[in-house]
């Protein structure tokens, strides 16, 4: 994240890294107010704007159906989460330990595993399991290359802990 959460992945409606350009077009050639600009790209932009839908689940389950407007959402989805892991491999000399997938799309898309994976990391998909809390998914043939794991979040739990400390404080 940078400022501002829009910065970043595209989300379910945000929009994530876009050309600065695009917000100066929208002002000073569409004829659109900042606050509806900000509208847009706080809550009509990422998933949401290329598919019509911000829910993960549906909008993979549109691209393994081939819609295309959904195919591009979660291609543009992949492709950004990509490029950042490219940037922070170089930012790191190339010496990532590890990819962890996370969080709702990130604990359960084979999908993105797969397209963000595939020519990127020496890693193969085969010991994929959602029942562990952490699930080593670069499996065991020995590949030279980042792990892989996919770590289950249980936010509630995280919440409710940080409670209970401020409650022993006070």
């Amino acid at each position: 994240m940078g400022y501002t959460p829009l910065a970043g992945l595209p989300m379910g409606s945000r929009s994530g890294d876009i050309d600065p350009s695009i917000v100066l077009k929208l002002i000073k050639d569409e004829g659109y107010s900042v606050d509806e600009v900000s509208e847009i790209l706080h809550n009509r932009s990422g998933l949401f704007g290329l598919s019509g839908s911000s829910d993960s689940l549906t909008v993979e389950r549109g691209f393994e159906k081939g819609d295309p407007e959904y195919v591009l959402a979660f291609k543009v989805f992949a492709y950004s989460l990509r490029k950042i892991l490219g940037a922070y491999s170089a930012v790191l000399n190339n010496t990532v330990d590890c990819v962890i997938f996370t969080g709702g799309i990130g604990e359960n898309s084979l999908l993105l595993h797969s397209l963000v994976c595939e020519n990127l990391l020496p890693v193969s998909h085969d010991y994929y399991s959602r029942h562990n809390a952490v699930s080593d998914i670069s499996g065991d043939q020995g590949l030279n290359g980042p792990r892989v794991l996919v770590v289950k979040t249980n936010e509630e739990l995280a919440i409710a802990r940080e409670c209970v400390k401020i409650m022993k404080d006070q």
